[in-house]
């Protein structure tokens, strides 16, 4: 069976694209995708640029699965977050941190098509999931 893993690593390398934020609005982005031990595990590097050149957001991202739940699970180190976040498969392209509304709920998607796409949603506790920033890079 196809993991979220395989398809990642099966797009490896860099890509360039855009994307919009609600905060940010429109943005540049790169994404470097790295396969890890023979395909036990992946890397992601995501950056995104305002329009003059400064920097948004940095991130380093492993994908891999957890060695005791067995779940496909993004490891995301970026400032924003202050540390690492931890987030399990929920679906076959999203991940939660399963905070719900009772905290603050981040989930990331990465959609692998014809395109690849790396969303962030989250909500404040007590708020609903929003869609926050999306980047879409061709696979061509």
């Amino acid at each position: 069976m196809e993991t979220i893993i395989d398809r990642l690593i099966a797009v490896a390398g860099r890509y360039e694209g855009r994307g919009d934020g609600s905060e940010s609005g429109p943005f540049d982005a790169t994404i470097e995708i790295t396969t890890l031990l023979g395909g036990m595990g992946a890397t992601i590097d995501y950056t995104a640029t305002a329009p003059d050149g400064s920097e948004l957001h940095r991130e380093h991202t492993v994908l891999a699965f957890d060695m005791w739940s067995g779940e496909a699970t993004l490891y995301v180190l970026c400032a924003e977050l202050s540390g690492v976040g931890q987030l399990v498969q929920a679906s076959s392209s999203t991940f939660t941190n399963g905070q719900g509304t009772d905290g603050f709920e981040l989930q990331i998607e990465i959609v692998i098509a014809d395109r690849l796409e790396y969303v962030w949603s989250w909500g404040q506790p007590g708020e609903p999931l929003v869609e926050q920033s999306r980047a879409v890079f061709s696979l061509r």
